[in-house]
């Protein structure tokens, strides 16, 4: 499987049955084939249309996902017509722009008029002697009843970003389905995916998400609830010290730039990511892809690969 993480056949279709009841994605995602005259598929993909911010600009973003040529069909322009075609019509809906996550390079899809949006990895070890936790942090399991704090902090933290994905709470819902669907089929027992609602003093602060597994501690996400660095960093710092007890001792993250020059004790090595490079054109002439590129602190977390 491609795009399955390593799920059968059978488990990433229940994976999407189960998706595909989400009232977000019956709004707002649907699959799509490119056929021949004679009704072969010859290429397919899915189209996603999130809320989004572009600098001070707000709407509707089409971002094309999952664009598949069977092997036997390849190199003939099949993926390309396809494109081409979805462009023409998103075009006619007034979509804001269109985005997607290339995992071949950025010059395919450059021929198309997308710019490549800033995509760093961040990897390392953590600190022999970790920072003390913070003891007035308390991270809890996250539950549905959250998901509107998450949405509240996350919409606060990715405020001054000139490139964000704007999540409802119908968008949260098919995150945390999507999340929980995939990793309840995963087969491999030391992996853990962790949803945590943070709290000092019986007050929810913020939401780290994360993934656990083989030596390594992926951090996902995290949001607060006054928006600041800082108090991101903390939370990172403090899940980090849990971490490292548990016996992870390896790293992995796409932090904004903000919350890692926070993390002074760590070892960061930092470089462009070959995979899920994320790619924007404007669909309207104001929009300027290229101010866009240019843009240090336009950031998508790993939650917004569609």
């Amino acid at each position: 499987m491609l795009w399955g993480g390593g799920l059968s056949l059978a488990a990433y279709r229940q994976l999407w049955d189960e998706v595909s009841r989400s009232s977000w994605v019956r709004k707002y995602a649907r699959f799509y084939v490119w056929r021949d005259s004679g009704g072969r598929v010859l290429s397919s993909m899915k189209i996603y249309r999130p809320q989004i911010r572009l600098m001070d600009r707000e709407g509707r973003c089409s971002v094309l996902g999952a664009i598949y040529t069977p092997r036997s069909r390849r190199c003939r322009g099949h993926a390309a017509d396809m494109v081409l075609a979805s462009l023409d019509e998103i075009q006619n809906r007034a979509d804001l722009a269109v985005m997607l996550f290339s995992d071949i390079g950025t010059r395919y899809y450059s021929k198309f008029g997308f710019g490549a949006l800033p995509a760093v990895e961040d990897t390392g070890r953590l600190p022999v002697r970790p920072v003390a936790a913070d003891s007035g942090l308390e991270f809890r399991p996250a539950r549905a009843l959250d998901l509107e704090r998450f949405q509240e902090a996350h919409a606060i933290s990715s405020a001054d970003r000139p490139v964000a994905i704007l999540r409802d709470l119908e968008h949260w819902e098919f995150l945390w389905i999507r999340s929980r669907s995939f990793f309840s089929r995963v087969k491999d027992p030391s992996i853990k995916h962790n949803w945590h609602a943070v709290y000092r003093e019986g007050e929810f602060i913020g939401y780290l998400i994360t993934v656990e597994g083989r030596g390594e501690w992926n951090v996902r996400e995290v949001g607060s609830i006054d928006g600041d660095p800082a108090t991101m960093a903390r939370i990172v710092v403090h899940a980090a010290s849990m971490a490292y007890r548990s016996g992870l001792r390896r790293f992995y993250t796409w932090l904004p730039g903000e919350i890692l020059d926070r993390l002074t004790e760590w070892t960061i090595r930092s470089r462009p990511r070959k995979r899920a490079v994320p790619m924007l054109q404007g669909c309207e002439s104001t929009i300027d892809t290229l101010e866009l590129e240019r843009q240090d602190k336009a950031y998508i977390p790993f939650q917004d690969q569609f």
